[in-house]
């Protein structure tokens, strides 16, 4: 089914696309370890027995851990909701905080934390923080928790004695950094969004497509098997009337005549499968003329048009499902089968008789309701009804194209 295949040919590039923002989002946050190890390999060896750099390290890595556990949540598909997301919420402000004051509490008494690695470590606390909160809360709730953090933050550096142009310098850069990582993040969350989207798109699309095959084969199967099987049946019941009445060589030759629809019936099935077959108007006209007669149904055929093959194959079904109605929903005498051109812009095909059973009330049928699918994408409409004279009409309405021009068809 080649729509179904369209619909998922294109799936792995949502999916490339997915992958490769996920990988960027986490080298975002792995960001602070590697700086953190950038700085203790940059720092004098004189001053790596201090006992502040590796404490200092350690609780990076505890933020880290803790920001990509909230990223991790941030990133799902549905992100978990109720205790456990507010707990991870709480670990990674507990961890950023710690991270922001305990840099400006110690400074300037260790020689190895200079001013400016003080405020990089306090503002870039809060910074990897703003990544994965964003991604993680909604956005308003994630801006008044960095502004509370910072306020708190400032608040215990300045409690402790810390120099206030170290805090501001340090608050300095976690606004600049702050906001620079929020936008980053918050895009990257709306492209995964819309990327999500768009799969959920081609899987609806897919489910469509299978929904639309399946139609179409039930339609298809139905105008296929209907007439032919209502003929098989009348000239089954023919051949044993005749049978019983002594009339071998007939019958015999009624049952010949089931036989080869039965094997053209075959041939259409297999043919509806593949979904490569066509009808032709007049071999539909001539064939619903012939099975009218055989059914003591007097057939009539007037007018005629020359159609694109399209337009033809969609009327050839009309001209199959209104023999079908008339030999299984009928007890006609006469049928009139009319192919004009109103206004050289409209094809009508009306198929008419006088079989309508004024005691029973009409009801619309599958073969109708695939009829009118198959007309409706062309712009045709389908009308069918008993009329006051006691007649039943069969009404096809198809839009022609300018090229096309009126025939006489042979009645």
């Amino acid at each position: 089914m080649p729509p179904v295949l369209r619909g998922t040919a294109h799936q792995k590039g949502p999916e490339r696309i997915d992958l490769y923002t996920h990988l960027s989002l986490y080298l975002l946050v792995l960001l602070e370890p590697i700086l953190l190890i950038i700085w203790l390999l940059s720092a004098p060896p004189e001053a790596m027995s201090r006992s502040s750099a590796w404490p200092l390290t350690a609780l990076g890595l505890l933020q880290t851990v803790a920001c990509v556990e909230l990223l991790r949540a941030g990133l799902a598909p549905h992100a978990p909701q109720g205790s456990r997301h507010r707990l991870r919420v709480a670990f990674a402000a507990a961890s950023s905080l710690a991270a922001t004051v305990t840099p400006l509490a110690l400074y300037p008494r260790p020689p190895l934390l200079t001013a400016d690695a003080v405020e990089l470590m306090a503002g870039g606390a809060l910074t990897f923080l703003a990544g994965p909160l964003v991604m993680a809360w909604p956005l308003s709730a994630a801006l008044a928790l960095l502004t509370a953090l910072a306020v708190c933050g400032a608040l215990a550096a300045g409690a402790l004695g810390t120099p206030g142009g170290v805090i501001a310098e340090a608050a300095v850069v976690a606004l600049v950094g702050g906001m620079a990582f929020c936008c980053a993040h918050w895009f990257s969350g709306w492209t995964l969004g819309v990327v999500r989207e768009l799969k959920r798109t081609r899987e609806v699309q897919a489910r469509l497509a299978v929904a639309e095959e399946r139609l179409r084969f039930a339609r298809d199967l139905h105008d296929v098997l209907g007439r032919n099987l209502t003929v098989i049946a009348l000239k089954s019941e023919l051949a044993v009337a005749l049978h019983r009445q002594g009339q071998a060589g007939q019958a015999a030759a009624q049952m010949a005549e089931v036989q080869l629809i039965a094997r053209e019936s075959q041939d259409d099935v297999r043919a509806v499968v593949r979904g490569y077959r066509t009808a032709d108007l007049l071999t539909e006209i001539e064939g619903a003329r012939s099975v009218l007669r055989a059914a003591g149904v007097d057939c009539r055929v007037e007018g005629g048009a020359e159609l694109e093959d399209e337009r033809q194959s969609a009327l050839a079904w009309a001209v199959r499902e209104g023999t079908t109605n008339v030999l299984r929903h009928s007890e006609a005498r006469w049928c009139a089968i009319t192919l004009d051109v109103e206004s050289a812009t409209t094809v009508v095909l009306t198929i008419e008789n006088d079989g309508v059973d004024r005691g029973s009330t009409p009801k619309g049928g599958g073969g109708l309701v695939g009829l009118t699918e198959r007309l409706a994408a062309l712009g045709g409409t389908v009308e069918a009804g008993p009329s006051s004279d006691g007649r039943f009409a069969l009404r096809v309405r198809l839009p022609l194209e300018s090229s096309q021009v009126l025939e006489t068809m042979p009645s």
